[in-house]
């Protein structure tokens, strides 16, 4: 695949993962939060295993990759809760905005703890402005640590760090990613079947705006959007597929506002393009250089 081209699926799934915020706070009408997860989660692998069929691709995984699909399944069901439950006590626009910034800035650290990187002075620069548009986003500008520690916000910081972990995780698979993904989701709705209760998901009253949203988020956003990201951080690694993810939170904005009539304030707006920037000074994009 031209380097271009798959340049721009990245760039499609990150407005695909936008909307999908919105998706995700339509879908939390219709169910508990449990049947939500496995709902979106075994959608999502079978939507998968037809497509490493019509790719005719080997189901085939060496012991070293399915260990790590394991072991994202296991972070991807804990980051499946945190995504419902956030985005059903706030809002889309800020689940998406927050965790795909801060989710970057995470994942930066952690290479530099982990892989002792060199930090240079524009890193520590992009960092201080990523903490302030952080901070600006939990609402310190209101000096109330309540306000702070709402529930809500502490799901987005879960979340960030969930999706930092597991992004880095997955860099690690030396399998096909459309295979990988597949084993990944598939076990991830092994073990989100475990909390969830069938009685609830047979007798829940749906209709189609449930499940449009619930395709789209699990087909398009989950299935082919993740892979497509799980893929460049094998092409490009894990911290530089991360640079994509300014895209979302403009995307999840703009549909939050758009479709959910949604309104942030203008302190929580100034905190995300704070953080979009310090995401874009990380990754050295445009004329940002050394």
């Amino acid at each position: 695949m031209k380097k271009s081209v798959f340049m721009a699926l990245m760039f499609c799934s990150m407005i695909a993962w936008g909307i999908s915020w919105s998706g995700i706070k339509i879908m939390n009408e219709y169910m508990p939060t449990a049947e939500l997860v496995f709902i979106r989660y075994f959608i999502t692998a079978a939507a998968l295993f037809f497509t490493v069929i019509i790719l005719k691709q080997s189901f085939s995984i060496d012991k070293k990759s399915l260990f790590i699909a394991v072991f994202v399944a296991s972070i991807t069901v804990v980051y499946g809760y945190v995504v419902f439950l956030g985005t059903k006590l706030g809002t889309a626009s800020l689940a998406g905005a927050f965790i795909n910034t801060f989710s970057p800035i995470i994942t930066f650290i952690i290479l530099v703890c982990v892989y002792k990187r060199k930090i240079y002075k524009l890193d520590m620069y992009a960092l201080g402005i990523g903490f302030v548009g952080t901070m600006l986003m939990l609402g310190l500008w209101q000096f109330d640590l309540y306000k702070i520690i709402e529930p809500y916000n502490l799901y987005f910081i879960l979340g960030a760090l969930l999706w930092s972990i597991l992004t880095i995780a997955a860099s690690k698979a030396k399998v096909n990613m459309v295979v990988f993904s597949f084993y990944m989701y598939a076990f991830t709705s092994l073990f989100s079947a475990v909390l969830a209760d069938f009685d609830v998901i047979i007798n829940a009253s749906v209709d189609l705006r449930f499940w449009l949203n619930t395709l789209f988020v699990s087909v398009i956003s989950t299935a082919a959007a993740s892979t497509i990201f799980f893929l460049g951080t094998k092409k490009i690694g894990a911290e530089g597929v991360s640079s994509f993810m300014f895209v979302t939170p403009v995307s999840a904005i703009g549909f939050g506002v758009f479709a959910l009539g949604e309104k942030l304030s203008f302190f929580t707006l100034v905190g995300i393009i704070m953080a979009i920037l310090a995401v874009y000074m990380l990754n050295r994009v445009g004329i940002f250089k050394r």
